[in-house]
């Protein structure tokens, strides 16, 4: 019944889920101690209430999350309970601070990572040792790299993976990396300051297609990859990105259509090599051939039959026109041409009208039957817009 009610805070993310789980735990153990056997915490009461603190968004949830798992290794190691630590609950944990955000917390992370590696290869050395064997899982090394890649050290989450590639060579299969790890990885590089993150992004995407391509099926590209260096080259100030992102998108279209279903691209991969276009610097001659792309990759989204042009979209495509077009008659009448088909699809969002905003004169034009006091409000426009 404890175990029950556990779960249910846990799924219904109430802010104060976490405090009310140890809570209840509190309680079951005064019970359990002051003689009712029936409510004695086990491994699957510990593990809910560290997830359900772990998953709080409170500061101090990792620092939280960890003295509960010393609780549950004291209260194991001194008879009370017979529920001990596993691999589940180490990884909350981690979970728990690789959340918390920052290279401090993603340090702690490593840090008991480096802990659990050492004492499973502790117990392998010694194998009459009295502790039991808690040994990392890929979703341990997923997690670690997840905090390195969100606070932008890509470097550190690349260094993981090459541990894990190494211990996989050494004989632990189970440390193999999977699409997740390298798409971790791939994201770290997205979320990276290195001005040359987009090259290496591509690197690795690379190597994966030939893991792939040699029957090793544990990388595993999928479209998220592919979006995930599209999007590394197009938040950089790299030369000739709006071509690379385009080359890329082809290479998943020419995938999809040899029949590899997970490579079939979305309408976000195309909102992103729009915003590869928009965000194009340097001389002329690169802003005209990114004005080319762009427009040629809305047209081509626009034809597409199993793709839907969403909000995101358009307002990538306005970005484009406004930010590369000299010629405003042109501009204008691109614009007014999406703007219509826009609405027609019902997906005039913010996004979109952010971008209108920036063209004052074709936004009054367009939308001055809906102007109050100079500004335009959402709710105020047709609902079928």
């Amino acid at each position: 019944t404890y175990n029950a009610v556990l779960k249910v805070w846990g799924k219904c993310g109430h802010r104060n889920a976490g405090e009310r789980s140890e809570a209840l735990l509190d309680k079951m153990l005064q019970l359990y101690e002051s003689g009712d056997s029936d409510v004695i915490p086990d491994d699957v009461t510990f593990n809910t209430v560290i997830h359900n603190v772990a998953n709080s968004n409170a500061m101090d949830s990792p620092q939280r999350a960890m003295r509960l798992l010393e609780r549950m290794k004291q209260s194991h190691e001194s008879g009370l309970i017979r529920a001990k630590p596993d691999i589940i609950s180490y990884n909350s944990v981690l979970n728990a601070f690789a959340k918390s955000g920052g290279p401090e917390s993603a340090q702690h992370a490593e840090e008991l990572l480096d802990s659990l590696e050492k004492r499973s290869n502790n117990n392998n050395i010694n194998s009459g040792s009295t502790g039991w064997e808690i040994r990392p899982d890929v979703y341990s090394y997923n997690i670690v790299i997840s905090a390195w890649g969100n606070c932008g050290y890509a470097n550190k989450a690349v260094a993981l993976l090459d541990r894990m590639t190494a211990l996989t060579n050494e004989g632990k299969a189970n440390l193999r990396p999977d699409a997740t790890t390298y798409n971790t990885v791939l994201h770290a590089w997205s979320q990276s300051s290195d001005r040359n993150a987009p090259v290496k992004a591509l690197g690795l995407l690379e190597i994966m297609l030939r893991l792939d391509e040699g029957g090793d099926r544990s990388a595993n590209p999928d479209v998220l990859s592919f979006s995930t260096v599209i999007n590394a080259f197009s938040k950089s100030k790299f030369p000739r990105k709006a071509r690379q992102t385009r080359d890329l998108l082809r290479r998943m279209k020419q995938l999809y259509e040899n029949g590899q279903e997970r490579m079939r691209p979305n309408v976000y991969v195309y909102a992103a090599v729009l915003n590869a276009c928009a965000y194009t610097f340097g001389r002329s001659e690169e802003k005209e051939e990114a004005l080319k792309i762009g427009i040629e990759t809305y047209e081509e989204l626009q034809s597409s039959t199993e793709i839907e042009t969403n909000h995101v979209a358009y307002g990538s495509f306005f970005r484009v026109c406004r930010r590369l077009m000299d010629d405003d008659y042109r501009r204008d009448d691109l614009i007014t041409s999406a703007f219509r088909q826009c609405c027609s699809d019902g997906q005039l969002g913010e996004y979109v009208l952010r971008q209108l905003r920036a063209v004052p004169e074709l936004y009054v034009s367009l939308l001055q039957a809906y102007i109050i006091d100079g500004e335009v409000l959402y709710q105020d426009l047709p609902s079928s817009w």
